[in-house]
């Protein structure tokens, strides 16, 4: 039977429990649940989830209905009383036609199933980083006025609108042939849906609906000028350009591995070995420099679709490279000014564990042991153990169980990056605590699951104790002998994968879930009622070339399958050995509804 796939990510229904640590009685409860709908919170710019400020920053899902913006909602199965009991007194509960919702401030507000939550990561890593962050929070929803719905109607479409035919101009810009072809189809369907999408929006006149159809058209005519100009042109001469142009830009990529360092340019040029996969260009260090093979048409098969298409994948790669060869001509390299220890902020790990600890011993529940694992987790980097667990279940139903991402960095608001040898070098005693303070952390946590699976013992708390005293003689010191702002995030993480093979290219939507993540001592699934930018408030971007599967880490495949990961780090969590792993599993419906899963990968270079 076949799956709509436009309809399914229309609607973005994925129905999930989300209960994770739950008593005896609350599992019983699920017995008899009830679907629900939720509408979530994506405030924008994206810098609001660790920067927010109430007057720069907007939630642009504050007002959406199902219709109109089905992307800002998604589908639980809660206890039939909960359900029952919000619908009566949930200040977000609405109702558009045969359609009824609650804002997800409503369920976050629910504190008698919020005790049985697995939902305490976020708030732990916001007591933690407060003085470094400032989260969005939770407040209460109030129903948006038709006129809010009619303008974020609008800039809702224009956005989407944007970014489709952007990538399509982008395509003529690079004579990017096959994947034009791809898109145009895409920008077709996607604007003839929004004609019909304005024609079921209850809140415009008839003008406002004409005038809105005319704008999206003008818009759209605009940005596709230059592809229509290109298709103009002979298949010859359009690859001769697109071979010139990639030519040029790998010319300009062996320039900048020239100017690095003799560490770093050997760094580079290993992980430029990664081209070789589509194209064989075989950069390498050379008497007069960094040399490599310029890249050709084939001479025995057609350079249409497929090694057209193998291009736009090696274009991916080494736009990636480049950026982080750039990058790396822009870093402290021994001119770092170090800071006197009584000028630095820095986070109580310690003290904060310590807190946990003492929240345990007076009142010793399950929830209370695994707030205080997870507190340790956060703290000293050191990966969750339950999300382990849900990892490896994962892995043993996926198709692909290992597919690496090439990990590359990006400069972070065109300021010096401290890389992790320069920080090494600065103050290697701080280091030398680190590393005795993240493996003890890794100790301290498996005391902790031992004490969840097998109870509660004088002689565990006893080893956990010493351990947590030998952590805080650790931060005393490192608090006199910091010299290094550590916890400023100075550089972008980007992580690019391919879901198929190089040669691969389609037409066809698939619907992409990302059903596990996990980085920062922090695990999340979509049980999980904190949404992935709650979570992870420096996750920067997550999407494919022409969709972002943000806020509901649901989205539609790009014609050239790729998916791309951005993060903002700082020299603490860039170069913590704890640290260097990003694990993530998506699960990929095709328009058969034939569903396949794969665990992404990549391990950071910590350069």
């Amino acid at each position: 039977m076949k799956c709509d796939i436009s309809h399914k990510n229309a609607s973005l229904g994925v129905a999930f429990i989300l209960l994770n640590v739950l008593s005896v009685d609350a599992a019983n409860a699920l017995n008899a649940s009830c679907s629900a709908k939720l509408q979530v919170r994506h405030f924008q710019p994206q810098i609001c989830y660790s920067e927010f400020n109430p007057n720069s920053c907007t939630d642009v899902c504050a007002s959406a209905t199902p219709s109109s913006m089905p992307q800002c909602f998604k589908e639980v199965a809660l206890p039939c009383d909960v359900v029952a009991q919000m619908t009566a007194t949930a200040t977000g509960h609405q109702q558009e036609g045969s359609d009824t919702w609650f804002h997800v401030s409503d369920l976050l507000d629910y504190s008698t199933l919020i005790g049985q939550m697995n939902v305490f990561q976020a708030s732990l890593f916001g007591e933690l980083y407060h003085e470094y962050i400032a989260m969005p929070g939770d407040f209460g929803f109030t129903p948006a006025s038709d006129e809010l719905r009619k303008q974020n109607f609008r800039l809702d479409l224009l956005e989407k609108i944007d970014r489709e035919s952007s990538a399509l101009r982008y395509a003529a810009v690079y004579r990017r042939y096959s994947l034009g072809l791809e898109l145009e189809k895409r920008l077709d369907d996607l604007l003839a849906q929004m004609m019909v999408d304005i024609d079921r929006f209850p809140y415009f006149s008839s003008t406002e609906k004409t005038t809105l159809k005319s704008e999206l058209n003008d818009n759209v005519a605009r940005q596709v000028r230059l592809w229509t100009l290109l298709k103009r042109y002979s298949l010859t001469r359009i690859s001769d350009s697109r071979l010139s142009y990639l030519n040029r830009r790998l010319s300009t990529y062996a320039t900048l591995l020239e100017q690095l360092p003799a560490d770093l340019q050997s760094k580079m040029l290993d992980k430029s070995a990664v081209l070789n996969k589509y194209v064989d260009t075989s950069l390498a260090k050379c008497e007069q420099g960094v040399c490599f093979n310029e890249i050709v048409a084939p001479s025995t098969t057609p350079f249409y679709p497929s090694f057209d298409q193998q291009l736009s994948h090696y274009e991916h790669s080494l736009t990636a490279l480049a950026n982080e060869a750039s990058a790396l001509t822009y870093v402290y390299n021994g001119d770092y000014q170090t800071t006197p220890p009584d000028q630095l902020r820095q986070p109580d790990l310690a003290g904060f564990v310590s807190r946990k600890l003492a929240e345990y011993k007076a009142q010793r529940t399950d929830v209370n042991l695994e707030r205080l694992a997870t507190a340790i987790n956060i703290a000293y980097l050191s990966q969750n153990l339950t999300g382990k667990e849900t990892l490896t279940q994962l892995t043993q139903i996926a198709d692909v169980t290992n597919n690496v991402g090439l990990a590359t960095l990006e400069t972070l608001d065109s300021q010096p990056i401290l890389l992790c040898k320069e920080f090494q070098n600065l103050n290697p005693e701080m280091v030398q605590i680190q590393t005795e303070s993240f493996e003890l952390g890794i100790r301290a946590e498996a005391i902790l699951y031992d004490m969840l699976e097998n109870g509660y013992t004088d002689a565990l708390i006893a080893e956990f104790e010493s351990i947590l005293a030998r952590l805080s003689v650790l931060a005393m010191r490192s608090q006199v002998i910091a010299n290094v702002r550590q916890f400023d995030e100075d550089r972008m993480v980007s992580v690019n994968w391919h879901l198929f093979e190089p040669s691969e290219m389609t037409g066809k939507k698939s619907l992409i879930e990302i059903e596990y993540f996990d980085y920062n001592g922090m695990f999340w699934t979509p049980r999980m009622p904190v949404g992935l930018l709650d979570l992870f408030p420096t996750l920067d971007g997550l999407a494919t070339s022409t969709n972002s599967l943000l806020p509901n880490a649901i989205g539609v495949n790009s014609p050239s399958n790729n998916l791309q990961l951005k993060i903002r780090q700082s020299a603490f969590h860039g170069c913590s050995e704890n640290n260097n792993q990003i694990n993530m599993v998506v699960k990929i419906t095709d328009e058969l509804g034939v569903i396949s899963r794969q665990v992404l990968t990549a391990t950071l270079d910590q350069i």
